[in-house]
């Protein structure tokens, strides 16, 4: 999955970048949008993408401007530039910063699909001649399975689902479907559902709480549904799950 952030000052223009790229790519995570050159170089220190579309003309900064401080500290970063002008006066510049390409505004989806996919190959190329960074891919991999556990066990009985969790993780949801279940086995929704029941008989066995209490701690806002869900992975109801399994303290 490649992190891409989005740097443009005109909000119609990044909803059209986003539209574009969810229709062609999906093995891109889209990150905060930026709205300005300061934001950009913030949002890049924290998020560290892969890919950056960048407007050269921006309020604080320009574009040039914040990629000069972005390969920094992000020197493989690939960058390619939005600009309105049909001649680009900043090509030497840009090629001295590290830029890999730019676009013509407005943008045509067939020129952004063709600019992300060469870099895209660039990145991938560069990957694959690498084995340090190829070791360090597999341990972000799996420093990202754990945060993505951590978080639902430590949410499980708020109001959890998918979506929070990709944006939790800054993950497309539909790739963090199928992540998720490449790494642990088991889809998303299963994971929480026996995680719940899991805790549920742990209350339901430790303590005097009645399964209306116990359904709300583990996150069901619903005791029907909590019994609906508890009798089809236990084969008894809670209360009679209760009943049979409880120890007296």
């Amino acid at each position: 999955m490649y992190k891409l952030l989005i740097a443009e000052d005109e909000p119609l223009e990044r909803k059209a970048l986003r539209i574009i790229l969810k229709r062609y790519f999906y093995n891109i995570d889209i990150l905060k949008d930026c709205k300005n050159g300061c934001e950009t170089v913030f949002n890049a220190k924290v998020y560290r993408p892969n890919i950056i579309l960048m407007d050269i003309k921006m309020p604080k900064k320009n574009g040039l401007e914040a990629q000069k401080e972005i390969i920094d500290f992000l020197p493989n970063v690939k960058t390619i530039i939005l600009t309105a002008y049909q001649k680009f006066d900043y090509a030497k510049e840009a090629i001295e910063y590290g830029v890999s390409n730019y676009i013509l505004k407005p943008v045509r989806p067939d020129d952004l699909k063709s600019a992300v996919t060469k870099v895209i190959h660039s990145i991938e190329k560069l990957d694959s001649s690498s084995p340090i960074k190829n070791n360090s891919n597999f341990c972000e991999n799996e420093d990202t399975i754990k945060s993505i556990l951590k978080y639902i066990n430590n949410n499980f009985n708020n109001r959890i689902n998918l979506t929070s969790t990709a944006n939790f993780a800054h993950l497309n949801p539909q790739y963090l479907s199928r992540y998720f279940k490449q790494k642990t086995g088991t889809t998303f929704t299963k994971y929480i559902t026996n995680l719940r029941i899991e805790k549920a008989k742990k209350l339901l066995t430790t303590t005097d709480k009645s399964i209306n209490q116990v359904a709300l701690e583990v996150g069901y806002l619903d005791v029907a549904y909590f019994s609906k869900v508890f009798l089809k992975s236990e084969k008894l109801s809670p209360y009679k799950f209760k009943m049979k399994n409880h120890v007296n303290i």
